[in-house]
């Protein structure tokens, strides 16, 4: 790792945790770690971020003690006095988290600890735990969500590896963690291997489907509907539960109507952009929002490879995760806006319609329709990506607790919805084996109640024109979910005409996805 500059740990503390960070996220979570009871030696990638977390932390009291290399930041340790030493790696995925791992190991001792604090595909985390279990060293691979504001005051923390790893750092963890709404720290003990790393890619695939409904949700209210920015602020603070003033109602979404979406941090980090008239290079008195580039890039640069990975798991699990993916493929069309610019004048298709001027648009259903419609997209988001974990822990034997991941996810993450884990935790815990949530009945009921206002809205958006790839496969998703016959024989035969690959008849009742019996020679040879 590049050292930084000026000279070696010269502070007589000792250290009991050594932060090695490529930024924003290393230099927040070392300020988490100090304030509950840490002394940490940081070292980060570049002297201006480790300048700055040193300096935001003197500016509170907080005293990081700077490291220039990763040799003097193993030799501050007392060993003798506090036990195994303990670091945490904050980088990007890929070749940086080797190229430190390897500089760092040979300055190690059997029974220190790492943990690899970045988004990792979970292989890479179990191949590394293995060139580590060689020097006898623990290497916990950790799931952190929440962005680098979360890092600073509370991420939401899934870690995995040895229950004996996990077990010499359960302190710290559960101290660093947010907290939800009854104080319970919000970290668990995954599973053995790469779970933790996966719950943390699984729980971004999710994400990635929340963005996408919401966004989805302002196009339709903002350019289809005509609301204002401010106006579609304040309908998500009361989707959220959360009053015009920015607090939250006294038990906000207990027996109310629309506490389906109650404490819901998309929501309500989205009423608050919306609100934003002022940002870097924009001045806008409606709502900076409408001068951003509608582009993604995160998937595209690589700098972000959860929701790539995501996709890769639902192909490889065989799981059918329609809204995610669908959310996914929106991102990476929406990246190449050059090419898109030019597909749209060789189309030249209708844009998308002004809808909220017309006499016979009853805006005041049609918002009671989106709030719905927005749930069933948000739950089932969750119900996918529950799925394709419940796959993987089964195929890896991880026994992942289901429960305790909807737990986690209570507080300091992108997805935390508090509505919607009221209903799954408790489903968990009553059948912890669980594989598809479709199968449950409260789960069925929820997305029942939703089918309607869904497909209300999708045939709105399909009328005006309107961008909703992400409503409009949730609603196909519950259309073949919820359908005991799909097209799909009309393709087995065609499968069987050109490639023998055989089927089952229907009055034989084949129900489980193995190739069938029969053969039909459709054409003689």
């Amino acid at each position: 790792m590049t050292e930084n500059k000026g000279s070696a740990v010269q502070d007589k503390a000792v250290p009991t945790l050594g932060m090695i960070g490529g930024g924003s996220m290393g230099g927040g979570w070392s300020l988490n770690a100090a304030e509950q009871g840490d002394s940490v030696a940081i070292l980060l990638q570049s002297d201006d971020a480790l300048n700055k977390a040193v300096d935001d932390g003197e500016n509170i009291g907080i005293h990081l003690i700077r490291a220039s290399s990763l040799e003097d930041m193993v030799a501050s340790f007392d060993t003798g006095k506090n036990g195994p030493r303990v670091f945490v790696m904050s980088l990007p995925h890929g070749p940086a988290v080797d190229k430190v791992l390897d500089e760092l190991l040979p300055l190690l001792s059997p029974g220190d600890i790492v943990i690899d604090g970045g988004n990792e595909w979970w292989e890479e985390t179990e191949r590394r735990q293995g060139k580590c279990v060689n020097r006898n060293v623990h290497y916990v691979g950790t799931g952190v969500s929440g962005g680098y504001q979360s890092s600073r005051h509370g991420p939401s923390i899934s870690p995995s590896g040895t229950t004996e790893a996990y077990a010499k750092v359960e302190e710290k963890l559960k101290k660093w963690a947010a907290k939800d709404g009854k104080g319970n720290p919000c970290v668990c003990y995954v599973g053995p291997g790469g779970s933790g790393h996966y719950v943390k890619m699984i729980h971004n695939g999710i994400e990635q489907g929340h963005l996408s409904i919401l966004a989805e949700a302002h196009y339709l209210l903002h350019h289809t509907a005509g609301l204002e920015n401010k106006a579609v602020a304040d309908l998500f603070d009361e989707w959220n539960g959360t009053n015009a003033k920015g607090g939250e109602d006294d038990k906000a979404g207990e027996g109310q109507e629309g506490k389906e979406l109650y404490d819901n941090f998309l929501l309500k980090i989205g009423a608050e952009i919306l609100r934003f008239r002022h940002g870097d290079g924009l001045d806008m008195k409606k709502g900076i929002v409408d001068g951003i580039e509608d582009k993604v890039t995160q998937d595209v640069d690589n700098s972000e490879g959860t929701g790539v990975w995501t996709l890769r798991e639902i192909a490889g699990r065989h799981v059918a995760a329609p809204t995610i993916a669908a959310a996914h493929q929106l991102r990476i069309t929406s990246a190449f806006r050059r090419t898109r610019l030019k597909a749209h004048e060789a189309l030249d298709l209708p844009l998308p319609k002004r809808l909220g001027d017309d006499k016979s648009f009853d805006q005041k259903e049609f918002l009671k329709d989106l709030r719905l419609a927005v749930y069933a997209g948000i739950l089932g988001s969750y119900v996918q990506g529950m799925h394709i974990i419940a796959q993987a822990s089964e195929d890896q034997h991880w026994n992942i607790n289901y429960a305790n991941v909807i737990g986690i996810w209570r507080a300091g993450c992108i997805i935390q919805s508090d509505g919607i884990s009221d209903i799954l935790q408790p489903i968990y815990t009553e059948n912890p084996k669980l594989k598809n949530l479709l199968e449950n009945p409260k789960i069925a009921q929820e997305l029942r109640k939703s089918y309607d206002a869904l497909k209300r809205v999708c045939k709105i958006s399909l009328e005006s024109d309107s961008i909703t790839p992400a409503l409009d496969a949730t609603l196909s998703w519950l259309k073949q979910a919820g359908c005991d016959s799909l097209p799909t024989n009309f393709e087995e035969a065609e499968l069987d005409y050109f490639g023998d690959h055989q089927y089952d008849t229907k009055d034989e009742a084949a129900l489980d996805p193995k190739k069938g019996k029969h053969h039909t020679e459709w054409k003689s040879t």
